[in-house]
């Protein structure tokens, strides 16, 4: 969801290849030269780049859009490689000083009043339950350069839920392609370094240390980059040092590109130019579609956008080809030289109209549409004189990080003091709580027999041991079963697997990779066999019934739907023949029905991360249903309970009545906050329950 990069890629693409935002980028050539060096193509490639991750982020039919980040990165190494080649061919050397200056005029104020203006808003349209320290650490990361592993660390997943609620997730490329610039133009000027010394032909080369028209140094340095980076997307992750926000699994994008520049290419034929051009535009636009956000990215399927721009600038090196006058066109261009800022506001835009008007799908093209004012008047106001200004530049680098930083950080302590409300303090305090078991790591996907002793209570006691398996549906009642555990002095160990329901059956989901499918298989096999071994216990089973009613979850060999009406009778058999393994090992079990949640058809799932400042002051962020509504929403799982206890003889804890006194079912009953999110209970509610389930383990 986020192009940050890209559209720093655009500013720097935009420096180097148009006129005056050369001035900024290389040491001031003259005008003729910059309108020399002025392709309009590349600006219509950014103005489409740019053009579909908005399109993308506004919730439009355009799986792929995200791709527009790819293609800035490698239009970025393209334009910037040309620029640092005129700089070495003209001087013989590169001043690192100038360009990191000229980085900073072109990028950097537009970034930190659209963070500053963030910062602002955030305090009233996000939420102090989580959103708003994020999005100050975030602003901060941004500012400091390291947005991406900052991001990485406080949202997770470009794709994931809490990605949604981070106005600043589109500054983690931003940070990426200035984590490229501080190191790239060293690799260049080391390759050039070399291929001089290496190349003393002539006098000239000699007068003015100018490198050979293709030196190979360059070429293999840049090369080598491209092959070990490109080589670490196929073993990366979707976060973390080697995953989607890394600098490391990206930097193969640039160094196409600037690969393409070194190579110098100029096609003469223009026919030749036609067919690249046109073949560049069908794998750029084919990737709108052939990707989206189940494919493992970056990856084996980003090289169909990264070639397919290669192509299209390749292309216009012949600019009388039809793919690039195309391109080049008046209203492309003008869009391609506002991409930054473009890029910059529509995503903070986005992101609070959702907020403000959840479950609106409309709102987030008007937001798009509407983020086009300030980006145009920042581009008019503050990207173009700031980069043509020849202030002190001490006085505009504090003047530029020292408003976006103190806000940053206004934001980041307010929210840590509950916004200075009793009110926010007790949501916090509720809802970013955190169960027993995922303190203690229990609920890592660690089978029953060998989890380690964090994940046991009073071992030594007499009493028949307990045993707490399931997903994080089963985590959520660590406090209620360490109250019996205690009340009861009965050994208690709790083995969970997050998102991993414990039916021992063979399914797979569109959550999980295969190597996330493979250990909750593991797991549940394995502790079944562990079972089989341990002396007479109690077996407490406890899921969320998310395997029951959502399309996420296929069964295996046969393929269907666990939602489907077949798909829910061979659940049904597959929970049965689970108690009846462990019966037959000489257990007793213990089956929970799932607790009401708070998502489902007909009803926005409730999300206290959603829940502005001004929600919680209000008292408008908890939510009540009729316990019918309840009862019908989980009727599937409740149903193959019921159906398997009557057959077993399993024991059932339904947990209803309690959850819904009065027959309303509420996220917060007076000063008691129930829930932490939509699916989960808080462990204070967790350790209230403690009695019921002594009441039946007894």
């Amino acid at each position: 969801m986020s192009l940050g990069p890209a559209q720093r890629s655009d500013s720097c693409a935009t420096s180097a290849l148009i006129g005056r935002a050369m001035t900024t980028a290389l040491a001031a050539p003259p005008e003729k030269a910059q309108a020399a060096h002025r392709r309009r193509d590349i600006q219509g490639l950014r103005a489409l780049a740019v053009v579909v991750v908005i399109l993308f982020h506004a919730g439009l039919p355009v799986p792929g859009g995200f791709i527009g980040v790819d293609i800035f990165f490698v239009i970025s190494g393209f334009v910037i490689t040309a620029m640092l080649m005129r700089e070495w061919a003209d001087t013989g050397r590169l001043r690192f000083g100038q360009f990191y200056l000229r980085r900073f005029r072109r990028l950097t104020p537009a970034l930190a009043l659209m963070v500053s203006v963030t910062m602002i808003a955030g305090f009233f349209f996000l939420s102090p339950l989580g959103p708003q320290e994020t999005a100050a650490k975030t602003g901060l990361g941004a500012m400091l350069i390291v947005a991406n592993f900052v991001i990485a660390s406080t949202t997770g997943g470009y794709f994931d839920a809490p990605a949604e609620t981070n106005p600043l997730l589109n500054t983690w490329s931003l940070s990426v392609e200035e984590q490229f610039y501080l190191i790239f133009p060293a690799l260049l000027a080391l390759g050039w370094v070399v291929a001089r010394r290496m190349s003393r032909s002539t006098v000239a080369d000699r007068q003015h240390g100018a490198a050979p028209t293709r030196p190979l140094a360059p070429f293999v340095i840049v090369g080598l980059v491209a092959i070990v980076s490109f080589a670490l997307t196929q073993v990366s992750s979707s976060t973390g040092w080697l995953g989607f926000y890394s600098p490391f699994t990206r930097a193969w994008e640039f160094a196409i590109g600037a690969l393409l520049a070194l190579a110098a290419v100029r096609l003469k034929s223009v026919a030749l130019a036609t067919v690249i051009g046109l073949i560049g535009l069908v794998m750029t636009l084919a990737s709108l579609w052939l990707i989206t956000d189940k494919t493992q990215w970056p990856g084996s399927w980003t090289l169909l956008p990264v070639f397919g721009t290669l192509l299209l600038i390749l292309a216009g090196s012949n600019a009388a080809n039809p793919v690039s006058r195309a391109l080049g066109l008046r209203p492309f261009v003008a869009v391609g030289d506002a991409s930054y800022s473009l890029y910059l506001w529509h995503w903070p835009f986005i992101v609070f109209a959702a907020l403000a008007w959840p479950g609106e799908e409309w709102i987030l093209v008007a937001a798009a549409l509407a983020s086009c004012l300030p980006a145009v008047l920042s581009y008019v106001f503050v990207e173009q004189p700031i980069r043509r200004s020849a202030g002190h530049p001490a006085i505009l680098i504090v003047a530029t990080m020292t408003p976006p930083i103190v806000l940053a950080g206004a934001l980041w302590f307010s929210s840590a003091q509950g916004s200075f409300s009793p009110n926010i303090q007790a949501y916090q305090a509720a809802t970013m709580s955190h169960s027993a078991a995922d303190i203690n790591g229990c609920d890592q996907g660690i089978p029953a027999g060998e989890v380690p002793d964090a994940c046991r209570w009073n071992a030594s006691a007499a009493g028949s041991p307990i045993i707490l398996l399931g997903d994080s549906n089963a985590a959520h009642f660590s406090e209620a079963l360490i109250g019996v555990s205690d009340t009861l002095q009965r050994p208690l160990t709790i083995a969970a697997d997050t998102g991993c329901p414990f039916i021992d059956t063979k399914f797979t989901q569109s959550a999980f990779n295969r190597e996330q499918a493979k250990a909750c298989r593991a797991y549940i096999t394995d502790s079944i066999d562990w079972l089989q071994t341990q002396p007479p216990s109690t077996v407490v089973l406890s899921s969320s019934d998310r395997i029951w009613v959502t399309p996420g979850f296929t069964l295996q060999p046969s393929g269907l739907k666990g939602n489907s009406p077949e798909g829910t009778n061979i659940l049904d058999e597959a929970l049965t023949k689970t108690v009846k393994r462990i019966q037959e090992a000489g257990h007793t079990v213990v089956l929970v029905q799932v607790v009401p949640h708070w998502t489902g058809k007909g009803r926005a799932e409730w999300d206290p991360s959603a829940c502005t400042t001004i929600d919680i002051v209000n008292e408008r962020c908890q939510q009540s249903m009729p316990v019918e509504e309840a009862l019908a929403s989980h009727a599937a799982s409740r149903n193959a309970i019921e159906t398997t206890a009557a057959e077993t003889g399993a024991i059932v804890v339904d947990l209803m009545e309690r959850m819904c006194p009065a027959g309303v079912c509420s996220t917060r009953q007076g000063d008691l906050f129930v829930y932490r999110d939509a699916t989960h209970i808080t462990p204070e509610m967790s350790a209230l329950l403690a009695p019921d389930f002594v009441a039946v383990l007894r």
